[in-house]
């Protein structure tokens, strides 16, 4: 299990030219989302990141930053001088020159003349993209190392807290036989404090404990809520990426809560359901972080 946030960065280098690639993720509930910065020039690399990246990740948000220098040579060829198109300007500029009485132009003027000098980027860059994709791997596996160990923490806190509703579910379920009979109890008093003279084989309030016991019976939300903390356990030990699993799982607990809460009437029991739901609030907190 890996947690959605951490950081990585790496550089490699070779012959002179080096490339630096970080990667920054957070957790986000959709696909994997990417958003790049870096020069213009290596924007041609992108589909290959992109590439890379989705073999590593499930969904999150992730921001990556790639940069580089290149050696001496390699800057050398960036850039080329058009001949011809500095003849031309240097002509223009002392035609210029001695037509207004300037000083004649210098060879920083004729090279800022544009189209002089011409920018070769492809032959110049074209050993960087070895280079991006070896610093890219190192930078997910040092994120990857950071995830797994942010997931183990998490995945020990996460199983603690469904020990923790286990225990209380295992303690309502004990109870449950003794909240129906007090709650029985509870419908008989207020028949009698009515007036309503009832003896315990009348048909009516027969039927009505009948009904009320039927509504209140709380066996099937605790059967469904030790089935789900069953699988919840399973999806923690999974070698899977169980994060949207987690997600529905905590949520149909909590539905079961609610139903358990709003059926039973023991004061005892409705404190032990306030503190499950206190702690799957807090698990759907953590799953949120759980890719």
């Amino acid at each position: 299990m890996k947690s959605m946030t951490g950081y990585g960065r790496a550089t490699a280098e070779a012959n002179g030219n080096q490339a630096t690639v970080e990667v920054s993720a957070v957790n986000s509930r959709k696909l994997v989302d990417m958003r790049f910065t870096m020069p213009r020039e290596l924007n041609a690399l992108e589909p290959m990141l992109r590439q890379t990246i989705q073999q590593h990740f499930s969904r999150g948000s992730l921001n990556i930053v790639v940069s580089y220098k290149l050696s001496e040579e390699n800057r050398r060829l960036q850039a080329a001088i058009d001949m011809p198109a500095a003849q031309a300007a240097a002509k223009m500029l002392t035609e210029l020159a001695q037509q207004t009485g300037l000083q004649p132009p210098t060879i920083q003027d004729i090279i800022s003349f544009p189209g002089v000098i011409s920018e070769n980027m492809s032959s110049s860059l074209e050993p960087l993209k070895e280079l991006v994709a070896q610093a890219l791997e190192a930078a997910l596996a040092d994120l990857s190392a950071m995830r797994e160990k942010e997931g183990a923490a998490l995945r020990e806190d996460l199983l603690a807290r469904g020990k923790t509703i286990a225990a209380l579910v295992e303690k309502i379920a004990a109870r449950g036989d003794d909240a129906l009979v007090l709650q029985r109890q509870r419908l008989r008093d207020r028949i009698a404090a009515l007036g309503v003279e009832l003896t315990l084989d009348d048909e009516r309030l027969t039927k009505e404990l009948t009904f009320y016991a039927e509504r209140a019976d709380i066996t099937e939300e605790i059967v469904r809520l030790q089935s789900h903390l069953v699988q919840y356990e399973e999806l923690l030990n999974s070698d899977d990426a169980p994060g949207r699993n987690l997600d529905f799982l905590s949520q149909e607990m909590s539905r079961e809560a609610n139903t358990l809460s709003a059926k039973t009437a023991d004061l005892a029991i409705t404190n032990d359901v306030l503190v499950i739901k206190a702690e799957l609030g807090r698990i759907r907190e953590q799953i949120m972080n759980i890719e």
